[in-house]
């Protein structure tokens, strides 16, 4: 049998599991294979040919619906080329993943859904743990006749999972990050492979693993690897949450306009200053002309004014249905030796379709309206910027 059997451990509070958030499930294989297939569209959109980006994606479907498999309702329905098993060997969901009164920035992180607080004490739902050394083992199934390149396209997808990759809600912004530990094969010719034990070798297994999907030119239509992806090492500290509750003021002193001139007791930077008017705008019963410019973070993007308790709501709704055009920005915390690193990602690609190239600004009173987004991507390289002042930041 052509197995591969790798080691994962959870590095941030993981929050995943089944339709009833107090009781999460643990890690289920259909999990990671979507996971999986997520990394492996990544790598591979760089190699895909075709006259038109349309027929690149059509035979990028094909090659992932041949190796993933694809459900029976579809017309080419069928196994992949493996079978994915996982045995969860983590701890119980906790009620408390980080204790009691944990900092304001990993609460700004969490959002809204998953973290709260109430009555002096911050709360949150159920999460898988984090404790070193601790998580869940993947083992992949390949059948006979399968293609070394085949297996390696699985497996690299594996590794970069393994090394960028998270599970569960808020798994872009630094909630349910993993980290492979080990990985071994039978029956197979694969590299042997190590967890990286300093951030050079870090970087040296994700130089390896994007060299050749980083080359492709223009911006895909999908999140993948391009020219324009920005990796960085951003920052580093001996403490989880004190790294987490570190990027999390970050983030919030950056994007957020502030309480009284206040954000977490420190000066509000303002740095979005027309974004916060032109929503006050519409709030008070009045059009704009364009979106925020902080839709780049991710869609949907609410506001809320506590002056005067208005809300507005920037969704995207194609066909009028309920949509979201998740974050282009991804933060992953590895751990590596005694140091947690945060890691950010920042995969450029189309931000909407062209044919709706609009988002919907709806107010809490009054009328809505459809207006268009100009992606300034700038943006976030401006926020990625601001970690440069650590002496750990380097570029991937």
């Amino acid at each position: 049998m052509k197995t591969v059997c790798a080691s994962f451990e959870i590095v941030t509070p993981m929050f995943i599991g089944s339709s009833d958030p107090t009781k999460p499930e643990g890690v289920r294989s259909s999990s990671v294979k979507g996971a999986l297939r997520f990394w492996w569209r990544a790598l591979n959109w760089a190699r895909m040919t075709g006259a038109s980006d349309a027929e690149k994606l059509r035979n990028l479907h094909q090659e992932e619906s041949r190796l993933f498999g694809v459900s029976a309702g579809d017309d080419a329905g069928g196994q992949g080329v493996f079978m994915l098993q996982v045995r969860d060997t983590s701890q119980r969901a906790v009620q408390q993943p980080f204790g009691h009164g944990f900092d304001a920035g990993i609460l700004y992180l969490l959002g809204m859904g998953l973290g709260s607080f109430s009555q002096g004490n911050h709360c949150t739902r159920s999460a898988l743990p984090a404790v070193p050394g601790k998580g869940f083992e993947v083992k992949l199934l390949f059948r006979p006749k399968t293609a070394p390149d085949d297996v390696r396209a699985v497996t690299a997808a594996l590794q970069t999972f393994g090394l960028l990759g998270a599970l569960g809600s808020r798994a872009r912004h630094g909630m349910g990050s993993v980290a492979m530990t080990a990985m071994q094969s039978s029956g197979l010719e694969l590299d042997s492979w190590q967890a990286p034990d300093t951030p050079e070798r870090y970087r040296e297994q994700l130089g390896k693993l994007l060299k050749q999907p980083r080359t492709a030119a223009g911006l895909p239509p999908l999140s993948a690897f391009c020219q324009q992806t920005r990796l960085d090492l951003s920052c580093q500290h001996r403490d989880m949450q004190q790294l987490l509750a570190l990027l999390g003021r970050e983030q919030q002193a950056y994007r957020s306009y502030g309480n009284n001139g206040k954000v977490n007791g420190a000066d509000s930077e303002r740095n979005f200053v027309p974004d916060h008017d032109d929503m006050l705008t519409v709030a008070n019963g009045h059009s704009v002309a364009k979106a925020p410019q902080r839709v780049v973070f991710g869609l949907p993007h609410n506001y809320f004014f506590s002056s005067t308790k208005a809300k507005v709501d920037v969704n995207y709704r194609p066909d009028d249905e309920e949509g979201r055009r998740a974050s282009p920005l991804l933060l992953h915390v590895h751990r590596i030796g005694e140091q947690y690193v945060a890691v950010h990602t920042l995969l450029e690609s189309r931000f909407l379709p062209e044919e709706r190239p609009t988002v919907q600004i709806k107010p809490g009173k009054g009328r809505t309206v459809n207006v268009p987004v100009q992606v300034n991507w700038q943006v976030l390289h401006t926020y990625l910027d601001r970690f440069k002042k650590n002496t750990a930041w380097s570029p991937l």
